[in-house]
């Protein structure tokens, strides 16, 4: 793909909302200067909030030399977003100096947009005249515009905002709405920077109604039961769907599909245009034998239509089928996660829509509306008529080995197997010793622990506690002296997290408790491919933990990463403290 096609198809992956698209297009680059395509991964990093990184990239690109608004301007957005950004509140001294390289670019360019950040941030600020007289300004020049697009119009309605006009901006954001070039990228970009003003002045109801005018569409996770078709029962249950789904202006889905339930969701999303985002929780093959081939043949060419039109398929583990419900389980929390994630990625609102029998009593899918609700989730159960059940296969285990899904750790240290023999002990004292002090701390969640020179091998019996050691390990590294050991200044270890269903038993060797299977070989791929002194984790451990109900971590998406050994292109993600 030429850097043209590049820069058009990451401004239509930006415009669909789909920043992990345009951040992997924008790192296609084949000239040696792609001064655009620079520009614009710098600017996708900064809408998934990866504001570090972007704002070290904005410096290396040297996109600060450029003339025009948008470069010029891309660093004091930067500066707010990170003031925007602190787990105590806004950094107001942030704020000012973005403020004030916003007031820069606006007298270098006399442009609207550096002129209504001025605007906006100066309210925060406490700078009310300022706020006035730019606000003004940014306002006669949208007025001006004989053919005002999308964010001509929504400049206008942040100007009314800044002003006080509550009526004046609902008309701008009702024509932003209208214009030509409205898309959902902008759409989500506009619903931060109001969410922020109308947070600072305290906006209200009125406020949220504001805001509702241009929130992107919702995300919604689907879930329920299999059954055998029933031309007319699945119309009239269709109809239901179809209308929670425009109820709730659903315009992106993650889930699976299965017979009945999922597929019957999934067309109505494919009917109605949603991006469908199928998550499959086994190999094709095993779970098209599970879940959809038992309810007939017309099942699996509704299943092959609805994958042929998804936007993507996602496979939470590569893994053969092995018996129980646990895989599957853990395949719809992947997927829960995923629909936050992207609705995080939007500013928009996540829910999840269940099909259940009234009296169907417990099972896995009302399991998941649980875990869903108690993690912060809205549901929407659509109750159905009785339903004819396909006579499912028994999932009976192929093993009696115990299995669970756990935290799977795997580190190494870059430059040892180099290291002279002679400061061998000294990188056991200072390093090593510093990463057993670190996971005595944890003990309580450690199920396992292994070394081998260098690596070490952990699991942990959740998500969170493997984030929280992972980091801590991170810190630990900061104080070690690689002058000693003959290694450059900065070198440190490297850290991998998974999260994944899990063998575990007596190890015959060793005769020790091990866990083993292909989600840890899938881990220990990552290690190799992970910056030292970073901790990279899975897609599944970042949905994971999006399922958690609190926290204080982040994931970076980091790109399609290709793991080494020829085990393929997985996309990962940086782990950090929020």
């Amino acid at each position: 793909m030429s850097d043209k096609r590049a820069v058009a198809a990451v401004r239509a992956a930006l415009a669909r909302g789909d920043l992990l698209s345009a951040y992997d297009l924008a790192r296609q680059k084949h000239d040696g200067d792609s001064p655009n395509l620079d520009y614009l991964e710098v600017l996708t990093l900064a809408r998934l909030g990866d504001n570090a990184r972007a704002l070290r990239l904005y410096e290396g690109y040297g996109l600060g030399a450029r003339e025009d608004v948008d470069a010029l301007a891309l660093r004091a957005r930067l500066l707010k977003d990170a003031g925007f950004s602190g787990r105590g509140g806004p950094d107001m001294a942030m704020l000012r100096e973005a403020c004030t390289l916003y007031a820069s670019v606006y007298r270098r360019t006399r442009d609207a947009y550096p002129a209504i950040n001025v605007a906006t941030l100066a309210l925060i600020v406490g700078r009310a005249r300022l706020a006035a007289q730019m606000a003004r300004a940014a306002a006669r020049q949208a007025a001006a515009d004989p053919e005002p697009g999308y964010y001509t119009l929504a400049t206008l309605a942040e100007a009314r905002l800044v002003l006080g006009d509550m009526i004046g901006a609902r008309v701008a954001l009702q024509g932003a709405m209208a214009a030509a070039d409205v898309d959902v990228g902008k759409r989500s970009t506009t619903v931060l920077q109001l969410q922020r003003l109308l947070h600072a002045t305290g906006g209200g109801v009125e406020a949220e109604a504001i805001l509702d005018l241009i929130r992107p569409p919702s995300v919604a996770t689907y879930r329920g039961h299999i059954f055998l078709g029933d031309p007319a029962m699945e119309q009239r249950l269709a109809a239901k769907v179809r209308a929670a789904l425009d109820a709730e202006n659903v315009g992106f889905a993650y889930g699976s599909l299965a017979a009945g339930s999922d597929i019957l969701v999934a067309e109505q999303l494919l009917a109605m245009g949603a991006e469908l985002h199928v998550v499959l929780p086994v190999t094709e093959a095993d779970f098209l034998a599970q879940s959809v081939a038992p309810a007939g043949e017309a099942w699996l060419n509704r299943y092959a239509a609805c994958r042929a039109a998804a936007t993507s398929v996602t496979f939470a583990s590569s893994m053969s089928h092995v018996g129980g419900q646990g895989q599957f389980a853990y395949g719809s929390t992947v997927a829960m996660g995923m629909a936050r994630l992207r609705a995080r990625h939007l500013n928009s609102g996540a829910l999840q829509l269940a099909l259940l029998e009234a009296n169907a009593g417990s099972g896995p899918a009302r399991s998941d509306v649980v875990a869903w609700n108690a993690t912060g989730g809205r549901s929407l159960v659509i109750e159905t008529e009785p339903l004819a059940r396909p006579t499912m296969p028994h999932r009976t285990m192929t093993t009696d080995v115990a299995r669970g899904t756990y935290g799977l750790m795997f580190t190494d240290f870059p430059g040892f197997a180099r290291l002279d023999e002679r400061v061998l002990p000294l990188f056991q004292e200072e390093v090593m010793a510093r990463a057993a002090a670190s996971l005595r701390r944890h003990s309580a969640s450690i199920l396992h622990k292994n070394t081998w020179g260098d690596a070490l091998y952990v699991v942990f019996n959740d998500v969170l506690s493997g984030a929280e050691a992972a980091l801590d390990l991170c810190d630990g590294f900061r104080d070690v002296d690689t002058q000693k050991l003959g290694l450059r200044q900065g070198q440190a270890m490297r850290i991998a997290l998974h999260y994944g269903p899990t063998y575990h038993g007596l190890e015959p060797v060793t005769e020790r408790t091990t866990f083993y299977g292909s989600e840890v070989a899938r881990a220990a791929r990552i290690e190799p491919v992970t910056p030292p002194g970073s901790v990279y984790v899975t897609e599944p451990f970042a949905a994971i933990l999006e399922m958690e109900p609190s926290h204080d971590f982040a994931c970076d998406y980091v790109g399609q990463v290709e793991l080494p050994k020829g085990y393929g292109t997985f996309p990962l993600y940086r782990l950090r403290r929020g």
